[in-house]
């Protein structure tokens, strides 16, 4: 059956379901879907005051599927129940993407977390979820009860591989946390690349196992 963006926000809507908004180049922040209008979707992010023209990424999960979408800022201070002038209105959404790691097939290619002691984390296969792969960072998920416990702002260490091509370790820094319902939002974004361009080719290579 062919995904449904507006149905699956609608139904965020009606459950008022968390979601995680990252401004570009920036970190993640907690909002919440509110509602869906004709021209696109409302949401709340407190304390957070953005203008119209800003573009977004949006994560959010809806009975037990997760999703993810780009959109823009159309219009701030949008009248919303209980928080006043808070909403912002998101239109122009593209790039929806349905998070599907079992769906995934990765020839090869890898992306661990490789911990001070201990085996490697694989993001690329349950209960972990790739959200987001770039040249300067990445993101993920991991169940709520997963352990794996890093602090904000400490250091790890994030392998990255390809099938015709020898893995390189690269060390990260954590930017963000976000606990949601039932899981736990990290980004992470990279520092000490010892090799860019060999790094920015294994980065484009593994694109592909991004949620399609």
């Amino acid at each position: 059956m062919k995904m449904d963006p507006r149905r699956i926000l609608e139904e965020a809507a009606q459950r008022r379901v968390a979601c995680e908004i990252q401004l570009r180049g920036g970190g993640w922040r907690r909002g919440r879907v509110v509602r869906v209008e004709k021209g696109g979707v409302v949401i709340t992010v407190p304390e957070l005051r953005l203008v119209g023209g800003e573009d977004l990424r949006i994560w959010l999960g809806v009975e037990g599927r997760h999703y993810t979408f780009e959109a823009s800022v159309i219009r701030a201070g949008v009248p919303v129940p209980d928080r006043s002038q808070d909403g912002l209105l998101l239109g122009f959404i593209d790039g929806w993407k349905e998070a599907r790691p079992d769906a995934t097939t990765t020839d090869g290619r890898l992306v661990e977390l490789i911990p001070p002691n201990g085996p490697a984390i694989s993001l690329l296969s349950p209960p972990a979820q790739l959200v987001e792969l770039a040249v300067d960072g990445l993101s993920f998920t991991v169940p709520e009860g997963f352990k794996l416990i890093f602090v904000e702002s400490g250091t790890v260490t994030v392998r990255l591989g390809t099938g015709g091509r020898e893995a390189m370790d690269v060390a990260a820094r954590v930017g963000d946390l976000a606990a949601g319902e039932g899981y736990r939002l990290y980004g992470l974004r990279f520092e000490q690349v010892e090799d860019p361009t060999a790094h920015q080719e294994i980065v484009a290579a593994l694109e592909g196992l991004l949620p399609q």
